[in-house]
């Protein structure tokens, strides 16, 4: 997920990173490195200084994009600094908590390419990191009042962003149980990709809405958000088992740890479910082993796509990213911006 050619995108992106390294660096206790190097923004222990400023794959915050994308379609003045800007950040730390904390349930010793903050720094004080930006967020939303956000306004809005962890926990959770089960529905899967990230891409498009100058179409960027949610999710299942869009090495060398941790992604849902008795027999026999070792992935590929696992979760991303724009299709606007934010979330080859 890079930003390409779309410089309004890539100062909004910017905006975002700027607000939420400011909110961090002016804290000065050691919790507080957990969280920048999570970020991308330094380096653990030893290392030098990481420049925050570039747009690539590891800053691009989609969740604090969104909700400044929301404003910005129904408001051309959204300026640096703004409430909304303030908003977009609260709603991307609540969702790097839940970031760390997935690392450490997951057991997964690397996020971005380099080592995960509970690896670095042990269990006990990611778990801290976590919990920290959760509460940081909670503060960003409550001191909206400060930029002259009228108090009912603030209320509101932390109830949108305590209403979307309660729906991402909960899909987690529903996530978390379906690990070592075969029988997951294709339905069950939508459900819970609804919760983990409908949910909170709702809440970051909601916000938006409700603190540009118009105020009154935050349902409308909501359903939009939950839907678009839905198909960034899809998205990411499909590049997890299939690898980045035109990154062959990434195809050939290097399985998911979400895949080898035996995650069940939405086209080995759909294979499972369409599969005869020997297929399904097939896809048992390495799902039921203990671990799973990159030639099984090559196996459970082949036999997915075999099985038309690709091609039914590339129709669902399509579907809901048509669903996404038949909600906001009534309202009077430029839908470039949401056009382009929506390619960044849903590529895949």
């Amino acid at each position: 997920m890079v930003i390409e050619n779309n410089n309004q995108l890539t100062n909004l992106n910017t905006w975002i990173n700027e607000d939420i390294s400011s909110a961090i660096s002016t804290r000065e206790m050691g919790l507080y490195n957990l969280m920048s190097y999570h970020f991308g923004w330094t380096g653990k222990p030893g290392e030098d200084f990481i420049n925050s400023q570039t747009n690539g794959l590891h800053n691009l915050r989609r969740y604090g994009l969104a909700c400044l994308v929301a404003a910005s379609s129904l408001d051309n003045t959204t300026e640096e600094g703004s409430a909304a800007v303030s908003a977009g950040s609260a709603i991307e730390m609540l969702a790097t908590f839940a970031e760390i904390h997935d690392d450490i349930q997951a057991g997964r010793p690397v996020r971005n390419d380099r080592d995960a903050v509970w690896w670095v720094w042990g269990p006990a004080q990611a778990i801290n990191a976590g919990d920290g930006l959760h509460a940081l967020a909670r503060l960003v939303i409550l001191n909206l009042t400060d930029k002259q956000v009228d108090s009912s306004l603030v209320f509101e809005a932390t109830k949108v962003i305590d209403n979307a962890a309660l729906a991402m926990c909960e899909g987690r959770f529903i996530e978390l149980e379906a690990q070592e089960r075969i029988d997951i529905t294709v339905e069950q899967y939508l459900d819970m990709a609804q919760a983990k990230s409908g949910s909170i891409m709702a809440g970051a498009m909601k916000l938006g809405a409700m603190l540009s100058k118009t105020g009154s179409l935050a349902d409308d960027f909501a359903e939009f958000g939950r839907n678009i949610g839905v198909a960034m999710q899809v998205a990411d299942d499909i590049k997890e088992l299939y690898g980045e869009p035109s990154n062959t090495s990434a195809i050939n060398d290097r399985p998911s740890e979400e895949v080898l941790n035996k995650k069940k992604l939405l086209p080995i849902i759909s294979a499972i479910s369409n599969a005869d008795i020997s297929n399904k027999r097939k896809l048992g026999e390495i799902y039921f082993k203990r671990v799973l070792t990159p030639d099984d992935v090559k196996d459970v590929r082949k036999l997915v796509s075999d099985l038309g696992g690709k091609d039914f979760a590339k129709q669902t991303l399509n579907d809901y990213v048509d669903n996404a724009f038949k909600s906001v299709s009534k309202i009077d606007f430029d839908q470039e911006l949401l056009k382009s934010f929506s390619k960044i979330l849903t590529k895949v080859d």
